[in-house]
């Protein structure tokens, strides 16, 4: 009886643990993208957001990678005789700013972080300003769906 009593026992507890913990997760894998007349920019974003309920009660865990790229739209070489350079982007939930003092290489034109909070969502705009020897561009970034 003791035999029996175990074996139904333990796959009852078993059960008992999975369902009392339910998670879901939800992704949001997005690309962004735009340009103006001088720069395009790809902003690529890598982001879940956990739900979790656990004795009645709802919270979340969320992480995100995101990954800002621009491209000069002219010849590289002239990249070069750029004394000073700034450019920032500013999304519903994240933003970024890099200044750069010349010459300017192609790799200074990558920005990226990673780290937990909200995420942007399918439907957001990132505005991206490029300023560069008292020149000055802005455009939008949206998702390319």
């Amino acid at each position: 009886m003791k035999k029996i009593l175990r074996a139904l026992l333990l796959p009852a507890i078993l059960l008992l643990l999975l369902t009392s913990c339910n998670t879901e997760t939800t992704y949001f894998n997005y690309t962004f993208k735009g340009e103006g007349d001088t720069w395009t920019g790809v902003y690529k974003q890598e982001a879940s957001q956990k739900l979790i309920t656990k004795k009645n009660k709802v919270s979340s865990e969320s992480s995100k990678r995101y990954n800002l790229v621009l491209r000069y739209k002219g010849d590289q070489s002239d990249l070069e005789e750029i004394k000073q350079m700034k450019y920032t982007f500013k999304a519903k939930h994240s933003s970024g700013s890099q200044t750069i003092e010349g010459p300017v290489a192609v790799a200074m034109l990558k920005m990226s972080a990673f780290g937990n909070g909200s995420v942007e969502k399918e439907d957001s705009a990132i505005k991206v300003t490029v300023e560069w020897d008292g020149k000055s561009e802005e455009f939008e970034l949206k998702n390319e769906k």
